[in-house]
């Protein structure tokens, strides 16, 4: 893949994955993403970006509406304002 540029510098991680009920070959599944929380990163040097850390709740569900799977990804992202 060659994604377009963005504002994620890169995924920091999973927390809290369960899968809470099987999906099987040729079902549909959706995605729902939702910002749990923002922690500010400290510059390390004066050339650092400014960035912080965002926790997205993740719920996957199918076609039912019923959830799936459930996850925290964390991602670290450039900050708009980059003083």
């Amino acid at each position: 893949m060659d994604p377009k540029k963005g504002p994620v510098l890169l995924n920091y991680g999973i927390d809290e994955a369960r899968f809470t009920k099987p999906v099987y070959p040729g079902m549909t599944i959706g995605v729902k993403f939702t910002v749990k929380e923002k922690i500010d990163q400290e510059k390390k040097s004066e050339d650092d970006v400014a960035k912080g850390i965002v926790k997205f709740l993740v719920d996957v569900y199918d076609e039912t509406g019923e959830t799936v799977a459930i996850a925290t990804i964390l991602t670290m992202v450039r900050k708009l304002e980059q003083n």
